[in-house]
């Protein structure tokens, strides 16, 4: 009997990271297959705090597949740091060596370890960062057998893909460009930006300086009034899913949204809100909060141009970058050209990708099958079927 273990990253009090659940339980209950949400941590100090907690191998046993979910769940940086620091602090482990050996155990040779035969697969995870943290704890190998092991492996932009596939020194057909996870929402897509006279800003990751400044600077520019979008990046003291239901309320009436936080920029764009997104200078990506992340997503969507860098002092000059006179200016014609050409695109890709992502219920004595097409095979008309085992 099939039954599908959906394993979601530990994230209590992250707007983004509920609606990235939100979509797997939406996306999922849709294709009328068995599941079941669980995490892999917990607070041992909280009598419940996210999904139930399921992470001893009889206990996963009872799964059939197990589907990990969107992050960085099955990326060594991930394991090596927000993971295991959690395992020592939770007491599952006793020493940073035997949270990263629990990490490598569950993450990546599940299948080796569960009794049973059981097909793994990974949607919608960023593996950015992964080959830094390969050498110093010997990750590679694991990491290789994962990859050359699960029945579909879909990360979220073409960067991860790279970086897993160099990382690992697999070569593997599984292995497939997808999107993050929290596109396959089916929000309702808004196009009437034109008579929306608010613009809308949340800040909490990039260390922005002058932020109100830049605001109002903004303003006078456009005669726009500013409004901010409600988002939390780990506040538990504030219910994540009011939050999100507010921010959903608030994205259709803002001509544009100026933002640092990835998800937050995901789930506007979902909407056809287009989203000026701010990050400090590239460089090596050493936490899954760096903003490595936000570069790969402006070139895997097509939004370079909406994408600001700011100076190493941190200085907000979002400002400069917004046109006084918004028919003259390139930025705005790329905001325009956003609903004409890039949303729609995007909403079309998830919409068929939603379609596809149905773990192969047709058959139901087939082996489970996750289907995401990547954006080129979508665009070129070709179908993948994936692989099974």
């Amino acid at each position: 009997m099939r039954k599908v273990g959906v394993v979601c990253a530990f994230n209590p009090g992250n707007t983004g990271m509920h609606s990235v659940d939100l979509a797997a339980e939406i996306v999922l209950r849709q294709t009328g297959i068995d599941f079941q949400l669980i995490n892999f941590q917990r607070r041992p100090w909280r009598i419940f705090s996210g999904y139930p907690l399921c992470r001893k191998f009889g206990d996963l046993g009872k799964f059939s597949h197990i589907l990990f979910w969107g992050d960085f769940q099955n990326n060594p940086l991930y394991g090596t740091r927000d993971f295991t620091r959690r395992e020592v602090k939770f007491g599952y482990a006793k020493t940073i060596d035997e949270g990263i050996e629990n990490w490598k155990h569950l993450h990546l040779e599940l299948s080796e370890r569960i009794p049973r035969k059981m097909v793994i697969a990974s949607i919608g995870n960023c593996f950015l960062g992964a080959s830094s943290a390969l050498g110093a704890h010997d990750l590679r190998e694991p990491l290789r057998a994962f990859t050359l092991s699960s029945a579909r492996i879909l990360p979220r932009e073409s960067w991860s893909t790279k970086e897993l596939l160099s990382a690992s020194g697999a070569s593997a057909d599984t292995v497939r460009t997808g999107l993050d996870a929290a596109f396959l929402l089916n929000l309702p897509v808004s196009t009437d930006f034109a008579n929306r006279r608010h613009f809308g800003y949340a800040f909490a990751r990039s260390g922005a300086r002058d932020v109100a400044a830049a605001l109002e600077a903004i303003r006078s520019r456009t005669r726009l009034i500013p409004v901010e979008i409600p988002w939390t990046v780990g506040d538990r003291r504030k219910s994540y899913k009011k939050t999100f239901e507010r921010a959903l309320n608030i994205i259709p009436n803002c001509r544009f949204i100026i933002s640092d936080i990835y998800h937050l920029s995901i789930n506007a764009i979902n909407h056809g809100t287009p989203v000026i997104s701010i990050s400090k200078g590239v460089g090596a990506m050493e936490s899954s909060v760096d903003d490595q992340k936000k570069y790969a997503l402006a070139e895997q969507i097509g939004t370079t141009g909406l994408h600001v860098s700011l100076p190493p002092d941190g200085t907000c000059q979002v400002h400069g970058r917004i046109p006084g006179k918004w028919n003259t200016d390139a930025r705005l014609q790329l905001i325009v050209d956003f609903h004409t050409r890039l949303a729609p695109n995007v909403v079309d890709h998830a919409g068929r990708t939603r379609r596809r992502i149905i773990l192969d219920h047709d058959n139901p004595n087939a082996p489970v099958r996750p289907r995401l097409e990547t954006r080129q095979a979508l665009e070129a008309g070709s179908q993948h079927q994936g692989a099974s085992r």
